[in-house]
């Protein structure tokens, strides 16, 4: 009994260790069910972090309204994972600490702070 259970958690680590394998070798493959989570996973952390800044660091003298700092992130969230969509996940910190990276997210946050109207 106790190899039988012994082969059966081989098995379920193995498929899982498997399973996290293919899902990061498909994670930039447009329309994939991996890359459908990678863009929730990496879009929804992107959010969070803008959230946290535009809490830690208001602008405007707090004059931009809850709703301005929401289209705000989500503009950032969206465009910045428009631009991370190609990196795939093992490469994405490597990427994010690029010169040309940060730049581009200057872009975006000055494209999207200037369409949600921020001061």
């Amino acid at each position: 009994m106790l190899k039988w259970l012994a082969l059966a958690i081989v098995i379920v680590v193995a498929a899982l260790v498997s399973l996290r394998k293919y899902s990061l070798d498909h994670a930039t493959e447009e329309g994939s069910f991996s890359a459908k989570l990678y863009e929730r996973r990496i879009e929804g952390e992107l959010l969070d972090h803008c959230r946290a800044f535009v809490k830690e660091h208001p602008r405007g003298n707090g004059e931009n309204t809850p709703q301005q700092n929401e289209a705000f992130c989500k503009c950032f969230a969206n465009d910045m994972f428009d631009r991370l969509r190609e990196v795939p996940p093992d490469e994405l910190q490597a990427h994010l600490e690029k010169g040309a990276t940060k730049t581009s997210m200057q872009s975006a946050i000055m494209k999207c702070g200037y369409a949600a109207g921020l001061d």
